[in-house]
């Protein structure tokens, strides 16, 4: 599958279905936000959270078009996960921002309270 082809499923969803793999290999799905930039789709979460650790630990994950419940609208795609750092992680988070408005308003107030850090992730497909 061309590449552009690969991103082209994912534009028109809220949600993907997110695939890491614990240290025993077992797959853990998990529905997240996304925003597609520059050939890439980007996540993003608590950095404390079991998908990030996941993440760190394996950088192979596979991405699926989903509805809010993870059930998959398309095809699944291996991808290789990278942290996106600085400028990067400000852009995608007003990118995401743009995208769920007053939701991700909402998921930013309750982390800030909480006195969370937040992480971003590049996935290469």
């Amino acid at each position: 599958m061309r590449e552009d082809t690969k991103l082209e499923q994912f534009r028109n969803f809220e949600y993907i279905r997110l695939e890491t793999i614990k240290k025993n290999g077992q797959v853990v799905p998990t529905p997240v936000w996304f925003v597609v930039e520059d050939d890439m789709l980007y996540v993003r979460s608590y950095a404390n959270s079991g998908k990030v650790k996941r993440m760190k630990n394996n950088p192979h994950v596979r991405v699926t078009p989903s509805d809010a419940l993870g059930k998959p609208h398309g095809v699944t795609i291996d991808g290789l996960v990278e942290r996106a750092n600085g400028d990067m992680e400000i852009k995608i988070s007003q990118r995401l921002y743009r995208k769920y408005g007053l939701m991700k308003m909402s998921f930013d107030l309750w982390g800030a309270i909480k006195q969370l850090d937040w992480a971003v992730f590049a996935i290469k497909i």
